[in-house]
């Protein structure tokens, strides 16, 4: 004792203040109960908006990515139609690709616009050739029904969306036709077209919630058969769908100082320049080129985590600042007494902030636990619903993540510890006699 007394007689005298109940008045109870809800709802507010926002954009991205990947690589003469432009299925990035730890997978596709026709009804879509290599398992969840794909040679399954399958009327194992348009001849740089009919039968119905983007339009189907309709050999292609792996925790620090479209630009050039796209007339583009708005949109929420996280700094800021100078006040006699023995205000003011990092350290230790544990249950139970149609998903979903809570806690209580200092300075206006007398 008499060793903590030599080393730190300030931190020693806050501890008892804070700790020690016969030093404790109500008003000091009180102050310090709401400081420390007060600080205690802030972090909770920062770490539910956190891993809520990122949640939902990690959700988001993947169901987009889950159809369409992260990153397309097709010819750069093609436009803007869903008509492929064949290439060459044999390119030395496919399959070695993957060899890259940066790289998850790569798939080969084709698209082809068509028109489903049944007996009373017909709509519009776009038939997406699909190879065995396709990744079904980052798939699955969206399909609601059925299975997915068999892949045989005489395989005429498709999987359609459960909008079409609800305009069109169909159910697992119904038969519809698909109208094509297809390239026949080309003399006298006159191109010629042929109708052509392919039959299908609906073998799964899949969901993805992103309604105008994917679920009104796109049918899977073997790709085999739009390489038939097409004329294409078996070494022809639309393209390649690449998925990246999800960054280490250090990547995703040094990534948080940078725009999510970059970082993904930078893994696309990285293809773009290894393979040398140039000279070999392919593109690589990421989920930021083909879904602009979408994807703008989700990054549009981190001004809102910005905002809040300014917003609750404040409110905390302001209540510790009120409760730091009420408790000097309230212990202005004890100023004046330690004033009176030489006790210099350097380190009568250490004491108020030693007071003031109790506060915010159990602030924070509630703080997290209702943060995390209301982010653990919502994780497990999705008790808080969200509109499909409009959000994607039907619950409200979470990421927690460890870097995330750990710069809230630290951004807390630096701004804290630092906007306490100039309220601390009080102590230095105080007169000992004065506050000896003071009551």
């Amino acid at each position: 004792m008499l060793f903590l007394l030599i080393v730190n007689l300030e931190f020693f005298i806050a501890k008892r203040i804070i700790l020690g109940k016969k030093h404790q008045t109500s008003l000091t109870n009180s102050i310090a109960n709401i400081a420390i809800i007060g600080i205690s709802i802030g972090v909770a507010v920062m770490i539910l908006t956190f891993a809520v926002t990122t949640g939902f954009q990690k959700e988001v991205k993947n169901k987009i990515a889950a159809f369409g990947s992260d990153i397309v690589i097709t010819s750069d003469e093609g436009d803007f139609s869903y008509e492929s432009t064949p290439i060459s299925k044999n390119q030395k990035f496919y399959p070695h690709l993957t060899q890259d730890s940066i790289f998850r997978h790569i798939q080969y596709f084709a698209t082809k616009p068509g028109i489903i026709k049944t007996k009373n009804n017909m709509q519009g879509v776009v038939l997406k050739g699909v190879s065995s290599n396709f990744d079904w398992k980052n798939f699955a969840d969206n399909i609601v029904e059925g299975k997915a794909l068999s892949m045989s040679d005489t395989s005429r399954d498709a999987l359609i969306s459960k909008k079409i399958a609800q305009n069109l009327n169909l159910s697992i194992g119904s038969k519809f036709i698909v109208h094509f348009v297809a390239k026949s001849t080309e003399e006298d740089d006159i191109m010629e077209y042929k109708h052509r009919l392919y039959p299908f039968f609906v073998k799964g119905i899949y969901e993805t919630g992103m309604q105008s983007e994917v679920d009104e339009k796109f049918v899977l189907i073997d790709i085999r058969h739009i390489q038939r309709v097409n004329g294409w050999g078996n070494d022809k292609v639309g393209g390649f769908e690449v998925f990246v792996n999800e960054d280490s925790w250090t990547q995703q620090f040094l990534n948080s100082f940078h725009h999510d479209s970059e970082v993904m630009q930078v893994k696309a050039d990285k293809i773009y320049d290894d393979y040398f796209f140039v000279a070999s007339g392919l593109k690589a583009e990421t989920l930021y080129n083909r879904f602009p708005s979408m994807m703008n949109w989700l990054d549009y929420l981190n001004t809102y985590i910005l905002i809040i996280i300014v917003i609750i700094l404040i409110i905390s800021v302001i209540n510790m600042s009120s409760a730091l100078l009420i408790l000097i006040l309230e212990k202005t006699q004890m100023i004046g007494i330690l004033k009176g023995v030489g006790m210099e205000n350097k380190k009568l003011r250490k004491i108020f902030m030693y007071q003031a990092l109790f506060l915010i350290t159990r602030g924070l230790f509630w703080g997290n636990l209702m943060g995390i544990g209301l982010c653990y249950l919502q994780d497990f139970t999705h008790f808080i619903p969200l509109n499909k149609s409009a959000y994607y998903i039907d619950y409200v979903p979470v990421n927690i993540n460890l870097l995330h809570i750990l710069m809230i806690n630290a951004i807390t209580i630096i701004t804290c510890y630092l906007m306490l200092l100039l309220p601390s300075y009080l102590v230095s206006k105080i007169h000992p006699v004065k506050a000896i007398r003071f009551n």
